[in-house]
């Protein structure tokens, strides 16, 4: 069963997201965005002979700031939670190679010399059909 079965999810931007987390990541950069600006408006408001017009920039780029820091921390708070099972048989690598555009006598001999950092990341990815073609020929 789901591990998050129990919450209320959404799709945002093509994304399943659990509903509390994007109200807490949404509450907390609205929060930081807008005290930034504010604190920024205030402070630059402050420095005497500054045109009006580099106020408002200067508070502006204060408000992304704390934009980008709750997208710091919501990161940190939120990990996440997508899990990525992709698992396929032999016959399945000779549709995806036919599809690419190759032969498998082709796809054989391209994976013989491919580089070790390549295998290492199919090994990783536990991609083990991908590798067993390097056997092949």
């Amino acid at each position: 069963m789901d591990q998050h079965s129990d919450k209320r999810l959404a799709e945002v931007w093509g994304d399943t997201v659990v509903l509390k987390e994007l109200f807490i990541a949404s509450v907390l950069g609205i929060v930081l965005t807008m005290a930034g600006y504010i604190l920024g408006r205030s402070y630059f408001g402050s420095i005497e002979g500054l045109d009006v017009g580099l106020q408002k920039g200067y508070s502006l780029m204060v408000g992304i700031l704390g934009c980008v820091v709750s997208a710091v921390i919501s990161a940190k708070l939120f990990k996440p939670k997508r899990i990525v099972d992709e698992q396929f048989e032999n016959d399945s690598i000779e549709e995806i190679v036919k599809f690419a555009g190759m032969s498998m006598a082709e796809e054989i001999e391209a994976i013989k010399d491919v580089d070790p950092e390549i295998v290492a990341e199919l090994e990783a990815l536990q991609l083990k059909a991908m590798l067993d073609l390097r056997n092949k020929g």
